[in-house]
């Protein structure tokens, strides 16, 4: 089958939807999560940081500023600031790394240096109880204007609940402030957030579904970005495992929720996450079947339907090596507006296009790397309105009218637009409610939507729009194919429309373009009907397929590609070939290619074990290919002109086995002058060494692998490796180098079994051997270790002594100018933190770094000053270093 799965909507590189409160648009551009992993949305796509600190298992929240730079992050019991340090005051809050949404951050809606990060119960702190004690709900406040503008935690752990749950979501409520919402047994609490403050006394919500065992207060609950609904996950674990789905009406002007809607129970729920415009509900659950853990599964709801519950789809089944213990994973919506799916892994996987429905919303497994870090069952709370869409944008290719449809559920009485495109003059601007923008070239754009409404405040979005090129390429291609059967006048035969896709892309110039066959130009223009498998039979000789030719779905050319069968093509069983066996699961391919080569000149032949894959360009065999000798007396061939397939045969095989000789070795002493002779028996018919000699002996006086080819009497040629090595009386079995000390030491140990008798050792070589094997107060760099005995039989490798200069002299004289890590080139990835004599950190730089007495630019007097070294092994080196002006 033809992988569609790229070529059916690319929605997520052509449309990335970013919106925001007023005054705000990245808060939610940085991400940390799982096992030290991270994201950074800034570029509109997420690109993997390395510099997190989280060790969770599920829920942690980050905040950034209006420009995308990181504040700080929690895992709900730790806070880092921006330089991934642990703020003051920043331990020991109230959430759990094994909480579900451990924490969510809410800033003060009047003041940007106020933040509340707001701490979730836990089912393990209940010590095996439903009545406590427990975490409760929670709040912190950090403050960004203290330790600097890094912040600090200055009110910590206030209660709010005294027994809660696993769930926490907010959103903006309708006069601007915001709603912090958390669940317990039948109950939903909403606590408002405003310029004063948290206020303690929630908005209570009574619903006629209770949750009352702490066993099951699991779960994943979010708002939909508008505000307007609430969906919330039941992970039961007691009596059984089992779960249930339920959405709910969000009132964002009271804080109340009302008409429960239940959605299923047939799977253990555990992930929500609506689309950017509320339109879409996603759900992941497990399976549970006789006790045993089954599939994870990622569904689909259309909230704008009537019946909720009967409009689910299942987007995705994770296959059986995906399976995790126990929970199905956390979703959570990006500033590119795909929703991202987190399972114990180095990859996420994602929903490209949540606001469509059915296959349409595009699921792509495990399609972003987080490189050496790993993600677990949670992802970063935040305030769910941050990601809200607020127009429908259709209309991507270059030329287009690019519309613009504003849809809100309050009233809209104003948009000021920016396009993005100063190129495009005065067009450049707009201020209709809806309106539309022909961009003046391909390429992406910001979309800036000042939206003023008459029931709510204002509120900035901003899109980021790519604009798509219409592929350039010519009207007709011809694919020409072989004939499939031995009626050579039929015109028919199956083709292989992967080889005229490559024909479109090479006249295309582009390989990244998708192409779609279809049966009939109105298909192709409709994008209805396509031809899905890559092997087409076709039906009369000379048939024209229509190709739909596209980067994105709706900016696309049609092309005819036309299907020539070439008659006489067949030559059938063509000749019997002599074919050396290279070994019992192999022969030599590129001999049969050779001799048929000769019969047809110029052209280009291949080697199949079937016809089919002959006449389909399907797994092609080299002398590398797995053909059981004991089963094979017959291949085929393909005789290709260029792209076009002149003619398809077979040979008979007759086998003959290669020569009878394994590879060999020889040792020679390393002493000046030794030599060793290099000896086959005589049987062969010719010998060719990788010396040009001939003979059946050869003397060498090198160590190393020499080849020689043997040739049977059959004609057969196998090559011999013959390696020569030193005798091997001497192993150095450890060097145990202690450095970065003030004084450092070598130490060479020999395998136990090594004659010690006028063994010496030197560093880096020369006549200085002495017969001790520890050499003290090494200066820091690059050595060889040599040992020997007598005057031959040497054994030597090559270490690193680690280390820093003691002191350093700032002065300008181009002498101990700048502190550095000795032979730093060797360190790579190592990282080096200073402090003064008091503790406070004054410089952090890489190992190719240096330090310049410097801190914030001022000289630094003299004394002595404190490191950290960090290898990328994980070694911490700590020590000191003198300062002298």
């Amino acid at each position: 089958m033809i992988d569609m799965k790229e070529t059916t909507l690319k929605l997520f590189c052509i449309l990335l939807f970013i919106s925001m409160s007023a005054n705000a648009q990245r808060e939610a551009a940085n991400w940390f999560f799982g096992v030290n992993a991270g994201l950074d949305f800034n570029t509109g796509i997420p690109v993997s940081v390395d510099t997190g600190q989280t060790n969770t298992l599920e829920g942690c929240s980050a905040i950034s500023d209006a420009d995308g730079n990181l504040l700080f992050y929690t895992d709900g019991v730790t806070v880092w600031n921006q330089l991934h340090q642990m703020m003051p005051n920043g331990t020991d809050l109230a959430g759990s790394l094994s909480s579900t949404q451990s924490c969510i951050i809410v800033p003060n809606p009047s003041n940007a240096n106020l933040f509340y990060i707001f701490t979730t119960d836990v089912v393990d702190a209940y010590n095996g109880t439903n009545q406590g004690p427990s975490n409760g709900f929670n709040y912190s406040i950090v403050d960004m204007t203290l330790a600097g503008g890094l912040g600090d935690v200055t009110t910590k752990n206030v209660n709010l609940l005294v027994n809660g749950s696993e769930k926490v979501s907010a959103t903006l409520s309708t006069d601007g402030n915001f709603w912090v919402v958390t669940h317990r047994n039948n109950q939903f609490f909403s606590f408002k957030v405003t310029a004063a403050g948290v206020n303690t006394i929630p908005i209570v919500s009574n619903t006629s579904t209770s949750i009352p065992d702490f066993n099951n207060i699991r779960g994943n609950m979010k708002i939909s970005p508008n505000g307007q609904k609430l969906a919330i996950a039941h992970t039961l674990f007691e009596p059984v495992q089992s779960g249930s789905l339920y959405l709910y009406d969000f009132d964002s002007t009271t804080g109340f929720v009302s008409n429960p809607s239940f959605l299923g129970d047939e799977i253990t729920f555990y992930g929500v996450e609506f689309s950017s415009n509320s339109t879409r509900l996603y759900a992941t659950g497990k399976f549970f079947e006789s006790e045993s853990i089954s599939n994870i599964q990622v569904q689909q709801y259309d909230v704008t339907a009537a019946d909720v519950a009967n409009t689910k789809f299942i987007v995705f089944d994770y296959p059986a090596a995906q399976i995790t213990p126990s929970l199905s994973g956390s979703l959570q919506l990006g500033l590119d507006k795909r929703i991202y799916h987190a399972l114990p892994s180095s990859k996420l996987s994602t929903i490209n296009s949540p606001n469509l429905l059915g296959n349409a919303c595009d699921f792509d497994f495990e399609s972003v790397d987080l490189g050496m870090n790993f993600s677990r069952f949670g992802l970063p709370a935040a305030v769910q309105s941050f990601y809200e869409s607020i127009a429908t944008i259709e209309n991507f290719c270059l030329g287009d009218q690019t519309t613009f449809t504003v849809i809100s559920q309050n009233n809209v009485i104003g948009v000021n637009w920016n396009f993005g495109d100063p190129a495009s003059g005065s067009a450049n601007t707009a201020n209709e409610i809806s309106t539309s923008h022909v961009f003046s070239n391909a390429g992406t754009f910001t979309v800036t939507a000042e939206v003023s409404f008459s029931d709510a405040p204002n509120q900035i979005f901003t899109e980021i729009v790519v604009i798509q090129e219409v592929p350039n390429i010519a009207p007709l291609f011809t694919i020409q194919q072989c004939d499939v059967d031995e009626n050579d006048s039929d015109g028919l035969s199956i083709f292989n429309l992967q080889e005229a896709i490559s024909v479109i892309e090479e006249d295309n110039g582009d390989d990244n373009i998708d192409v779609l066959f279809f049966e009939s130009i109105t298909d192709a223009q409709l994008n209805e009907n396509n031809i899905a498998n890559e092997f087409y039979a076709n039906s009369v000789n000379n048939q024209i397929l229509y190709a739909r030719v596209f980067s994105y779905i709706d900016c696309f050319t049609i092309t005819q590609v036309r299907l020539n069968v070439s008659s006489g093509s067949n030559l059938g069983v063509y000749d019997t070939i002599d074919v050396c066996e290279v070994d019992e699961t192999n022969i030599s391919i590129s001999q049969i290619e050779n001799i048929l080569q000769e019969d047809f000149p110029n052209a280009l032949i291949s080697i199949y074990s079937t016809r089919d894959d002959a006449l389909l360009l399907e797994n092609q065999l080299t002398d590398f290919s797995f053909v059981d000798v004991n089963l094979t007396d017959e291949l085929f061939f393909r005789v290709s002109y260029g792209s076009n397939c002149g003619f398809i045969g077979s040979v008979q095989l007759n086998i003959v086995s290669q020569p009878t000789v394994e590879d060999q070795q020889a040792f020679l002493c390393g002493q000046i002058g030794a030599a060793v002779e290099l000896s086959f028996d005589e049987s062969f018919s010719s010998y060719v060494w990788s010396t040009n000699e001939t003979t059946p002996s050869i003397m060498v006086t090198e160590t190393g692998t020499y080849t020689v080819v043997v040739t049977n009497s059959a004609g057969c040629e196998k090559e011999v490796n013959y390696t020569v090595v030193e005798e091997p009386p001497i192993v150095i079995d450890e060097i145990a180098v202690q450095d970065f000390q003030d004084v450092n030491t070598i130490t060479i140990v020999l395998t136990p079994d090594t004659d010690m008798e006028a063994v010496s050792y030197s560093i880096n070589g020369g006549n200085t051997f002495v017969p001790s094997n520890e050499f003290v107060n090494m200066y820091p760099g690059v050595y060889d270790v040599v040992v020997r005995r007598g005057e031959c039989d040497a054994a030597a490798e090559t270490i690193l002594v680690g280390g820093f200069p003691k002191f350093f002299t700032p002065n300008g004289d181009n002498t101990n100018d700048t502190w550095e890590l000795i032979k730093k080139e060797f360190y790579p990835n190592a990282f080096i933190e200073l402090y003064d004599r008091y503790g406070k950190n004054l410089v952090n730089f890489k190992a190719e770094g240096s330090w310049d007495g410097t801190y914030r630019g001022m000289p630094l007097p003299s004394g002595d000053y404190w490191y950290k070294l960090t290898l990328e092994s994980g070694r911490v080196v700590t020590g000191n270093v003198t300062l002298r002006r």
